[in-house]
């Protein structure tokens, strides 16, 4: 009888990993999702909104692309509840804005900080090397 392996966390180098990408422009948001499917190695999901952002993460989304400025919950306050899930990955912020006192501050959270305008290859590098 053949053993099946666990579901835990992925590795990066074997499987392809889950996105999901938050951003309330959605001509933006559908900009990394074209980017994100030229690559090998990604599974991309989306939200347009900081609710839809908690309705859909779980233990199985590697990476969230979170915007900063979103309706109904924020990107920060997104992050501060993102602890009450079962998301364990990396967070990038990605942004218009300059990070303040409040992102910076929860930098054990937030893998990286990301100011738009961003190039398809810096943004693609930073989610591989995860800063």
């Amino acid at each position: 009888m053949q053993q099946s392996q666990p579901t835990s966390r992925r590795s990066k180098e074997t499987t392809k990993r889950t996105v999901l990408l938050a951003d309330d422009d959605e001509e933006f948001r559908e900009t990394l999702v074209i980017w994100l499917a030229s690559e090998e190695g990604w599974y991309v999901r989306e939200a347009a909104d900081g609710e839809d952002v908690l309705s859909k993460i779980d233990e199985s989304v590697d990476v969230l692309v979170l915007d900063r400025r979103m309706p109904n919950l924020s990107g920060p306050e997104v992050i501060d509840r993102i602890d009450e899930t079962e998301f364990d990955g990396d967070v990038f912020v990605l942004s218009a804005y300059e990070a303040d006192e409040h992102l910076n501050g929860d930098g054990d959270r937030i893998t990286a900080y990301i100011t738009k305008p961003i190039r398809r290859e810096e943004f693609l590098e930073r989610l591989e090397t995860g800063r």
